[in-house]
């Protein structure tokens, strides 16, 4: 299911400026693919360049279906971004920037460019964040809005993505024990080829405050 997307005549591909300095109005569209999992399981979302990486995180969070309870972290070429741990530890054994002070315009400047999402260390879901379009927001459009999307995001703590392919196994032959243990665990809600646009629209809109640096 899609929305309306941005119009493409709004798309600028000649104002070096804009894509450099990151003007406060521009739109970002971005492709979210889950990687490693097959079918793919994707989004497409329109955000401000304003927003930081905190507030595009909570996003990713709605647009998957998670719970934001795991550690989390962005990485951009050498450079990766994740929240200063309290008790002062790096499990990635890096220096990494704080997300909060860090917004879209900071690492995206043209069409084509990608990031990686990390999403709980132990299960280790990777999302690759791709920018499809830079334009101009709609009018009377609150942002960010999910475009489209295919099929529902993993449970949390399912294993990762081989776990994740367990799980899917396990309802295309409910039989075995193995299965059933698995399909009581997940409940008998959820739907791995369900993908509710106006619901995650919905979520993406009561986020409890826009994280936007100006």
């Amino acid at each position: 299911m899609n929305a309306d997307k941005i119009n493409p005549k709004s798309i600028s591909h000649r104002d070096h400026r804009e894509r450099r300095m990151g003007v406060s109005g521009a739109i970002l569209r971005l492709k979210i693919t889950l990687m490693d999992c097959k079918p793919t399981i994707w989004r497409e979302i329109e955000v401000v360049l304003s927003m930081t990486l905190s507030g595009l995180h909570e996003a990713l969070q709605v647009l998957m279906g998670w719970e934001d309870g795991h550690l989390w972290a962005f990485e951009a070429g050498q450079r990766r971004f994740e929240p200063p741990d309290p008790d002062g530890m790096n499990l990635s054994g890096r220096s990494p920037e704080d997300p909060e002070r860090v917004t879209l315009r900071d690492l995206f400047a043209k069409e084509g460019q990608n990031i990686l999402y990390q999403y709980d260390f132990g299960d280790d879901w990777r999302v690759e964040i791709a920018v499809v379009a830079i334009g101009k927001p709609a009018p009377g459009v609150r942002y960010p809005r999910c475009l489209g999307g295919e099929r529902a995001g993993p449970p949390e703590d399912c294993g990762g993505p081989p776990g994740f392919e367990e799980l899917l196994a396990a309802r295309r032959k409910p039989k075995s024990a193995l299965a059933r243990e698995l399909l009581e665990w997940v409940g008998p809600d959820w739907d791995p080829n369900e993908f509710d646009i106006v619901a995650v629209n919905k979520d993406l809109a009561a986020l409890r405050a826009p994280r936007h640096l100006h």
